[in-house]
């Protein structure tokens, strides 16, 4: 009986009717606790209304929008140093396959062989 009597009182004491049900008289007990709500574990939130969070959004689909196109804009412009880098490579290696070519050739060249040789480094 001391342990109910006791469980009692302490709920007296957390809870209370809802005022609402007083006044109207509606009979319906209903209880509202007393307690402190717990805070947020994760910290304080804060509801913003739809506007303020697609003006948020605005602006931030913005600044990414932004960095995506100056990304975009710096890889082109590494492509295009790439594709010379190779092209240079490339007519080198050709330029160092004719002087090659032309230092095996034992037999003196013709006019036509040199010319075609000078044709082909264009």
């Amino acid at each position: 009986m001391r342990r109910l009597e006791a469980l009692e009182a302490n709920e007296s004491s957390e809870c209370q009717k809802d005022p609402f049900d007083e006044v109207m008289g509606d009979g319906r007990a209903v209880r509202v606790s007393r307690k402190k709500p717990q805070e947020n574990v994760a910290g304080n939130s804060l509801i913003l209304p739809k506007e303020v969070m697609e003006s948020i959004k605005s602006v931030v689909v913005a600044d990414v929008q932004k960095e995506l196109s100056a990304e975009r804009e710096e890889i082109a412009k590494e492509k295009e140093a790439d594709a010379a880098r190779v092209a240079e490579m490339e007519r080198a290696t050709k330029e160092q396959e004719m002087r090659d070519d032309l230092a095996a050739q034992k037999e003196p060249m013709s006019l036509d062989v040199i010319a075609s040789a000078f044709a082909q480094l264009r």
